[in-house]
């Protein structure tokens, strides 16, 4: 996957996740919109007849007066246009592993998706342990398992242009440890974290472009 196709499936995704529903008033709620009539005209009056050919002959229903109450011309569409044109975007992403789908939902989502980044660190951190080349001590281990969600949200907010930079000396202080120990001990693996993430968004941006190529193949099939 090139830089501008991943740049083209991240705006999808971040459309397709984003708070657009204010924008209408729901598929229950636009049906008040609907047209309402009155039927007030001949209400509780007896059937009349009518006279053909000398004849009376009596209408199997009564006449009614129906003029429409609606306040707006048309009614509110059940479902937006947008709303119909991402669906298919939120269906690939909700066939896709927890994490891959919760990271995306975290990162390209609004704010009802805040709490998806809990699902996304033990993934992290489970990657991070498999490709740790070095034994670490129970101390270090602690610490750097505090930073894991730094780091999610470090790269996220990276990935949305409102990034969030920690110096050394910041990530030290947050760890409580001298910035010369953080630099010789907890430097190469932060860095690590933050590769895995990335790693983590490109893999799952990937997934989902695939996920709905394929869905697509299959219902024109």
């Amino acid at each position: 996957m090139n830089q501008q196709y991943l740049e083209y499936v991240r705006g999808a995704v971040s459309l397709a996740l984003a708070d657009i529903h204010g924008q209408s008033k729901g598929q229950l709620a636009a049906f008040e919109g609907s047209a309402m009539i009155r039927t007030t005209r001949f209400k509780r009056q007896k059937v009349r007849t009518v006279v053909l050919e000398k004849r009376r002959v009596c209408p199997i229903t009564d006449p009614m007066h129906c003029p429409e109450t609606r306040t707006r011309k048309k009614p509110f569409p059940l479902i937006e246009e947008l709303t119909y044109c991402t669906s298919s975007w939120r269906r690939a992403i909700s066939v896709l592993d927890t994490h891959q789908e919760a990271w995306l939902r975290y990162c390209y989502g609004d704010y009802n998706y805040h709490d998806k980044q809990l699902q996304v660190v033990p993934y992290i951190w489970e990657q991070f342990s498999d490709q740790c080349a070095v034994r670490l001590s129970k101390k270090v281990r602690l610490r750097l398992q505090g930073l894991a969600l730094l780091a999610v949200q470090v790269v996220a907010s990276e990935i949305k242009g409102l990034p969030r930079e920690y110096t050394y000396t910041n990530l030290a202080s947050m760890t409580g440890v001298q910035r010369n120990n953080w630099q010789m001990h907890y430097a190469g693996h932060w860095e690590r974290l933050l590769l895995l993430i990335k790693g983590l968004d490109e893999n799952a941006l990937f997934s989902v472009a695939n996920q709905r190529i394929a869905r697509r193949q299959l219902l024109t099939a």
